[in-house]
């Protein structure tokens, strides 16, 4: 029954996965989570985590995909399982990407790679230095990037040897990856006949390839060829491959992109040759078949190349429209390239102070990416450098430490029979003074506690005193004066007599005997509660007060009744909470409010909260407080139940 309520589970995550793929859902990861974590299988839920993380770039979801890299990290702490952490590393990079922060995203990239060359993961090595070359690719960073490409070759190439490359696809497929990016930054560095020679061999590896339809894979090969010769301004040849690549079986259909690259080639290359109408023509199918795909970056390419050839046939209208288009789509994508080009093709084709603005924005544009691109570079060397760096001194860290750990265990053993022999005599040397000690202060703990008790006895029976002989006393003198005219000395009497019962009350406290602890706090609360001045008491419940001695109590109570009237009186706070806990070794009391504050250097405030905090430190306890003006004032008291 377990097992098929399981697979029923498991069901349900593809069909999640499914569904977010084609539908962008962006409540189903976390329902993927939940479910995943449910099932309780640390190799699904890891593999859910992968999945809808991965889903989640493509979707362009940064909130789920910083969800799935928080998930991974918990996943890491619980199971210390590294390549959680290399693949978490690879999907915060992902979300910096998303956020266009390149500088971000290389460096978590190359976090990611480190820890997959660690593990010797030689194809996860491989497909972040894959992703760190094309970060570095598109910031122009071609030297850093045909550096990230040399790299992942050596990690992959070894294990494609001719006899058993069937058994190795993937890394087949990364390693061609590999030479097609390598040929597109010889490609970018002026090195064309080199580019053709590496792509070639990109196409040889892509033929062994099991993963990969080679006919439309020879459509991709044909449009690099024709790049390297546009390139080196041969644009007839350009052409020819261009149409070579155009010429396979059903391109339209099965490869939209590489027949919208092609056709959009061979308009470009027309252009290029004067053959503007041939040029406009095949564009604008371009332009139709990436509108209805939006693809965004292709639509930034078509209207920018429509704008330069509607210029280049005096159509100034159409030429400005379509570079319009072009900068706005542009800078939508951050295409920066494309987005310097349009604006100096507009400040040319726009007349006055607009063009005069646009040529301005134009120039301060192209200096702020000039050093932008600058820093990234000394960024990405930097990061680099630093990682090869630290390679370098863990291999020599582990060097020194073998050799020292040497020396060490030679040492211990030379020692260990004395540090035995003496370590015993100060065990049993330690022991029975640990015991002395302990025994020492929980004697001196309790005669504290009683004490306590003692002078709460006192209390009591001055209390008693007071309200019973003294202000009966008083009373009955009340009474023989009222018979006189003597009434300014009935009234004084009369507050002497008030001021005599409230210093009863305050000496004395309820026997806890009687009258829980519990109930004497709600009690004291309700005594002081009004519709301006709440009081509210937190968790008095989890703690044991049957198991609580009676002194800890009426010091809690009365620090309580302290800060309450003092909170009354002087803070004009509206709220007040008591907050309680209680630990294996002690009582905790945190009393807050959200009143004025007050300067705890005043000496003319705080004889209370000194009494508070003499009685209480008086039982081994800590007092602390923390007041700002306007900010309320927090009291935290801590107890110790027994002192071992």
């Amino acid at each position: 029954m377990f097992s098929q309520q399981k697979d029923l589970h498991i069901d349900s995550l593809a069909i999640y996965l499914n569904t977010y793929t084609k539908e962008k859902q962006t409540e189903l990861p976390k329902k993927a989570f939940l479910l995943a974590e449910k099932i309780k299988g640390d190799s699904l839920l890891k593999n859910t985590y992968f999945l809808f993380g991965m889903k989640s770039y493509f979707n362009k979801d940064i909130a789920n995909l910083t969800l799935a890299f928080q998930k991974l990290r918990k996943f890491y702490l619980r199971t210390k399982d590294t390549a959680t952490l290399a693949k978490e590393y690879y999907y915060k990079g992902l979300s910096f990407k998303l956020q266009y922060k390149p500088d971000s995203t290389f460096y978590y990239y190359s976090k990611s790679k480190d820890i997959s060359v660690q593990l010797k993961d030689s194809l996860e090595a491989t497909r972040r230095l894959l992703s760190m070359a094309a970060l570095q690719y598109d910031e122009r960073d071609y030297l850093g990037s045909e550096i990230s490409i040399i790299e992942g070759l050596r990690f992959v190439e070894p294990h494609i040897k001719d006899s058993d490359i069937k058994n190795y696809p993937n890394e087949v497929f990364f390693t061609g990856l590999l030479y097609e990016r390598l040929g597109n930054v010889l490609l970018m560095t002026d090195r064309q006949e080199e580019a053709r020679k590496t792509y070639l061999k990109f196409f040889e590896l892509q033929k062994n390839s099991p993963l990969l339809d080679i006919k439309y894979e020879a459509a991709r090969l044909f449009n690099h060829l024709a790049n390297t010769y546009e390139s080196e301004g041969n644009y007839t040849e350009a052409i020819n491959y261009f149409k070579k690549s155009l010429a396979i079986d059903s391109l339209q259909f099965k490869d939209v992109y590489r027949y919208e690259t092609a056709l959009g080639g061979i308009a470009f290359n027309n252009f290029l040759l004067g053959n503007k109408k041939a040029a406009i023509e095949r564009y604008l199918v371009v332009l139709k078949s990436r509108k209805q795909r939006n693809y965004k970056r292709g639509l930034v390419l078509t209207h920018s190349n429509l704008g330069k050839i509607y210029e280049a046939n005096n159509e100034i209208k159409k030429a400005i429209f379509h570079t319009n288009k072009g900068l706005k789509k542009s800078k939508a994508v951050n295409f920066n390239r494309y987005t310097l080009d349009n604006l100096l093709l507009l400040s040319h084709l726009v007349k006055g102070e607009k063009g005069r603005l646009l040529l301005e924005e134009y120039i301060t544009l192209n200096d702020s990416l000039y050093r932008r691109e600058r820093s990234l570079k000394n960024q990405f060397a930097k990061v680099r450098y630093e990682t090869e760096k630290k390679d370098v001194e863990n291999h020599h860290l582990k060097e020194e430490n073998a050799r020292k750990q040497l020396k060490i265990d030679k040492e211990k053993q030379q020692k260990i029979i004395g540090w035995l022999l003496a370590g015993v005599s100060i065990l049993f040397i330690g022991f029975g003074a640990s015991i002395v000690a302990s025994r020492r202060k929980k004697i001196l703990f309790e005669a504290k506690l009683k004490q306590v008790e003692v002078r709460e006895t006192e209390r009591q029976q001055i209390a008693k005193s007071l309200h019973d002989e003294v202000a009966g006393d008083i009373r009955m003198l009340l009474l023989k004066l009222e018979k006189t005219n003597l009434l300014e000395e009935v009234k004084s009497l009369d507050i002497i007599k008030e001021n005599v019962r409230n210093l009863s009350h305050q000496l004395s406290s309820e026997s806890f005997d009687e009258v829980s602890f519990e109930d004497q706090v709600v009690s004291l609360v309700s005594d002081f509660f009004e519709v301006n001045f709440r009081i509210k008491v937190h968790d008095i419940d989890s703690v044991n007060w049957k198991e609580i001695n009676k002194a800890i109590k009426r010091t809690l109570f009365l620090s309580i009744r302290e800060s309450i009237q003092n909170t009354k009186k002087h803070a004009a706070a509206k709220n007040m909470i008591l907050s309680f806990s209680e630990t294996k070794n002690g009582v905790f009391l945190t009393i807050s409010d959200n009143g004025k504050g007050f300067n705890v250097e005043d000496k003319k405030s705080g004889i209370g909260l000194k009494n508070m905090k003499e009685r209480i430190e008086e039982i081994n306890g800590v007092f602390n407080m923390e007041t700002q003006l306007e900010k309320g004032t927090i009291i935290t008291i801590e107890i110790p139940k027994n002192e071992k």
